[in-house]
């Protein structure tokens, strides 16, 4: 543990606070097949994580099961599909964007949650872009932001994970990048 003496000669903890922060939005609000959109961008730049090659709506697509899907353009080739994307920042490693990418039956606005994690120092920035977001989003859930426990629910050991779909059960795989490259992933291989 690092420590400081303040000005009084007291002992300080050098322990850096974050603040969480949940949003769920049309993956077309962040997104699309040409890149990933200004915010977007903004965040993962504010954050220091290295974006993944392919854009995040190229991500969402590749869960689409085209055997499942009754005809060209069919959801139902989504549903119960989609595994967890955790950035991890390149400079720390208690600072992250996770994107759920889980479709569930009833979701025919194609939403995908943004979660964040972020030193303390650089938590109104990211509540600013997360709120440009959500005002401009087709359609949005509120802002959540605190200690919304993110680093211990969203931890690998905790993948694959089961999620409840209605009738049904769905399994969900995270993926851990750094630096824009895969480190972990659950999903046999």
């Amino acid at each position: 543990m690092l420590c400081t003496i303040g000005r009084n000669g007291a002992v300080m903890n050098d322990i850096a606070t974050y603040r969480e922060f949940k949003l769920r939005v049309p993956i077309w609000d962040i997104s699309d097949d040409d890149g990933d959109s200004t915010n977007t961008e903004s965040l993962f730049a504010i954050l220091s994580v290295t974006p993944h090659h392919t854009s995040l709506a190229q991500l969402y697509d590749s869960f689409h099961d085209y055997s499942a899907a009754r005809d060209d353009g069919d959801p139902y080739g989504r549903i119960g599909r989609g595994d967890l994307f955790i950035f991890t920042s390149d400079v720390d490693d208690d600072c992250f964007i996770a994107i759920d990418m889980f479709d569930e039956a009833t979701d025919q606005m194609n939403t995908i949650e943004i979660a964040i994690r972020t030193p303390e120092d650089r938590a109104n920035n990211i509540e600013q872009i997360l709120q440009s977001i959500r005002s401009s989003a087709e359609v949005a859930t509120a802002l959540l932001q605190g200690d919304l426990g993110l680093k211990e629910s969203l931890t690998i050991e905790n993948f694959p994970r089961i999620i409840p779909n209605h009738d049904t059960e769905a399994v969900q795989q995270a993926q851990v990048y750094r630096g824009g490259c895969l480190i972990h992933t659950t999903e046999s291989t």
